[in-house]
């Protein structure tokens, strides 16, 4: 039988290269050769055992581009795909029966199982996640057809654009001549530039530290107006300034800071919109609810994409935005513990690490 290898975390902070049968497929399933995988920013929470739903041992990896390598005559049916063509796939595996997935938001799926971390890589078919040469993919998943042109850097970042855009448009509702913050310049923070500049948004601003610089340049580059280095400036009186006094319509928090969670209600105008999307580590931040009370202010959860992630696909394959300058550090599949590491430091020129199978 032939072998395939994948990279395994079999407890919290170790990860090791392992052997797998390569699967039989069924007329329902899909077998993909992994392109390129980029490393989520919940991959090191996931791989430290700190979210508490891992099911060790299992292989991470959510944010890939791959190849059709064999597909069954059902799933070649419902997806329309066929071998050889180049796919995205979204993280979570819906139901489509609950009523979550019956309204479109299969994120929150009441048997929601999700590739890279919620099934353990000792059930068969075993290629749950991304980090290795292939990866199963079940019955009901999200795929997308993807063409050739933008580059595996790009293409492997369809989801984070995706979550951008649920954030932004989705969530946030915004549209044509919304002023709109973006907190944090991360990968998430520059697909919701991406989003808020395809919405129509101005002026978009963005803020981050001085480190950030950049991410700032990126950031300018997807179309962001202004920035702000809030340990330079005030942010709220930027803000205001940039606003001529209105503040903003819509505020997306990507930092899962404390202090940026709290800053975020002083920004907004009266019946303003606050979008979460970072998360806090289950982190208790202290907030005044009279600033939602008085003004009147909508906060939302952005969990992730539902939906969101075919709009993606044609906006990278658009190639409007360098979207694969996303990706700053590439390393090879077998060195996956040194570029988990690496990405975990946090160096100031990194924003996504992607791996090469």
């Amino acid at each position: 039988m032939a072998k395939t290898r994948s990279m395994v975390v079999t407890r919290p902070g170790h990860m090791e290269m392992q052997e797998f049968p390569v699967p039989q497929i069924g007329p329902s399933d899909l077998l993909l050769r992994v392109e390129r995988v980029s490393i989520c920013g919940s991959d090191p929470n996931h791989f430290l055992g700190l979210q508490g739903d891992e099911a060790f041992p299992f292989i991470l990896g959510h944010e890939l581009v791959s190849f059709v390598e064999e597909i069954g005559a059902e799933a070649a049916q419902d997806y329309g795909v066929k071998e050889g063509d180049r796919v995205v796939v979204e993280p979570y595996i819906p139901c489509h029966q609950c009523r979550f997935c019956m309204r479109g938001n299969y994120a929150l799926c009441d048997r929601r199982r999700v590739y890279g971390f919620s099934v353990s890589s000792a059930n068969p078919p075993h290629l749950w996640g991304a980090y290795g040469e292939f990866m199963y993919v079940a019955p009901g998943s999200m795929v997308h057809r993807i063409s050739s042109s933008p580059a595996p850097e790009a293409a492997c970042l369809a989801s984070v654009i995706g979550n951008g855009i649920r954030w932004v448009r989705t969530k946030g509702r915004a549209h044509l001549g919304n002023q709109v913050v973006i907190l944090g310049p991360g990968a998430q923070g520059l697909a919701s530039v991406i989003a808020a500049k395809e919405s129509g948004a101005n002026p978009i601003i963005v803020t981050g530290m001085s480190k950030d610089a950049h991410k700032f340049k990126l950031a300018k580059e997807y179309g962001a107006d202004f920035t702000i280095d809030v340990q330079r400036e005030n942010v709220a009186e930027r803000v205001k300034e940039i606003t001529k006094g209105r503040l903003a319509d819509l505020v997306i928090e990507c930092t899962g800071t404390p202090e940026s969670l709290c800053s975020a209600f002083g920004l907004l105008r009266p019946e303003g919109r606050l979008v979460i999307a970072g998360t806090f580590k289950q982190q208790e931040v202290p907030i005044k609810p009279d600033w939602i009370v008085f003004r009147e202010l909508e906060v939302v959860g952005g969990l992730g994409q539902s939906l969101d992630v075919a709009d993606a696909v044609r906006i990278i394959e658009s190639r409007k935005y360098a979207v694969e300058k996303i990706i700053t550090h590439q390393f090879p599949m077998e060195k996956a513990p040194e570029a988990m590491e690496f990405f975990m430091r946090a160096p100031a020129d990194s924003i996504r690490v992607a791996l090469i199978p």
